[in-house]
């Protein structure tokens, strides 16, 4: 497997001819999906960055097994930006929509049992975000001589 880019065709073989040619009658319709599947690339490598995975730094590319995701999420995110097709807007769209938000999730949880992406073959070697809690306390400590004795 490798990491590829994603075309706007790629999402336009998800529907039916007729389902297709009345999307491209309407004006701007290409435009939009091109825009709206550069949002879900972007915000899908930064959950695989967040999960603590590599990026390939040969661009805006996502691991070949995540591909149907995108493909969803793009899809459904394109058919809700047209209030009047409510009939292309499925049950089986929609919950397609909501099983790839679910992977996604999982992918950018910081739980040691997340699923994780295949490397890439040009890794981005900055660090990832680290999922450390950290607690501040409300007093300020002073150092004291009864505190500082038995350190040196």
């Amino acid at each position: 497997m490798s990491w590829n880019t994603i075309q706007t065709a790629d999402v336009l073989t998800e529907f039916t001819p007729a389902e297709e040619a009345a999307l491209n009658n309407i004006q701007g319709a290409a435009t939009e999906l091109s825009a709206i599947l550069a949002k879900v690339v972007a915000k899908m490598r930064s959950q695989i960055k967040a999960g603590g995975n590599q990026l390939d730094m040969t661009g805006p590319t996502i691991p070949d097994n995540l591909q149907e995701e995108a493909v969803v999420m793009a899809r459904w995110r394109w058919l809700n930006s047209f209030p009047a097709l409510k009939a292309l807007k499925t049950k089986e769209r929609q919950d397609a929509n909501d099983a790839a938000q679910k992977v996604m999730k999982e992918i950018s949880s910081n739980k040691p049992d997340r699923p994780r992406t295949e490397l890439p073959a040009i890794p981005d070697t900055s660090p990832s975000p680290v999922n450390a809690i950290q607690v501040a306390g409300r007093q300020r400590r002073h150092a004291t001589e009864r505190k500082l004795r038995g350190l040196i």
